[in-house]
């Protein structure tokens, strides 16, 4: 099998029996069909495999996609492998929705993976996805929390987010420096809106783009006009003064009905 490459920022599980616990936690059902993202040597896989579910492994790695080919020989048509940059494929081309995502994320493109997976939010059933656990306090803070930010948002634009499990160093080959932790995400109804969602982004990424000032200010740096923004806070019920992470959601939906577009 191969060994784990930094260039890939790989950290595997480091046994069968994690993997058949992460996939326990999962809940498979007959009939399901999983999109793993970064299967590494496949342990995952094969503790998926063992479920009357199909599989559809998407990995950059080449090592890794000849070794998982020997395992879709054997697995009688549940499993494909394709050999992408997950963050450069359209999973929509599989044809369906209701996809469950799961991965052991590369730690160093775990936030733009998880914008990847909100970008596709309408083909997800659920996420289950290993991530460093400072991101999934960042993702899963809620309004008002310190942790909160732009990740925050844009994840909790489509799901709900929960830790289904937390994982120490030695659960992964090699040893990262960080804890880890596995968490399942949950599809709801995003909020309405009618703005674009090119025009929703920037106002999110406005309204934290300078974190320590207030709201007012940080969007005021970011182009728009005070007199604008404090029209659109009004409307949107949110308190002048108040920061970013103290936003819900649902507000930030209103103030992006509400702002303006920018001309860029």
């Amino acid at each position: 099998m191969p060994i784990p490459l930094r260039r890939f920022s790989q950290n595997w599980l480091a046994n069968d029996e994690l993997a058949i616990a992460l996939v326990r936690s999962m809940q498979p059902r007959d009939g399901d069909h999983f999109l793993e993202i970064g299967p590494g040597q496949g342990r995952m896989t094969r503790a998926l495999l063992q479920h009357h579910v199909k599989v559809t492994a998407i990995e950059v790695d080449k090592r890794c996609c000849e070794a998982l080919e020997a395992l879709a020989t054997d697995s009688a048509g549940r499993l494909s492998v394709i050999q992408r940059d997950v963050l450069e494929w359209d999973p929509a081309g599989l044809g369906e929705p209701g996809l469950r995502f799961v991965g052991n994320l590369p730690y160093a493109i775990t936030s733009p993976i998880l914008r990847w997976t909100a970008k596709h939010h309408h083909l997800v059933h659920d996420a289950h996805y290993m991530v460093p656990a400072d991101v999934a306090e960042r993702m899963l803070a809620a309004a008002g929390s310190s942790a909160r930010g732009l990740l925050s948002v844009l994840v909790g634009w489509f799901f709900d987010g929960k830790v289904v499990r937390r994982l120490g160093p030695g659960a992964f080959r090699p040893q990262p420096k960080i804890e880890s932790a596995f968490v399942r995400l949950t599809p709801h109804e995003p909020p309405a809106c009618a703005a674009g969602e090119a025009h929703r982004r920037a106002v999110v990424q406005g309204g934290f783009a300078h974190r320590r000032k207030t709201l007012v200010n940080s969007l005021r740096q970011s182009g728009w006009e005070r007199d604008d923004i404090e029209v659109a806070l009004a409307a949107a019920g949110i308190d002048a003064g108040a920061r970013a992470e103290a936003v819900e959601v649902a507000q930030f939906a209103r103030l992006a009905e509400e702002l303006p577009e920018l001309d860029r």
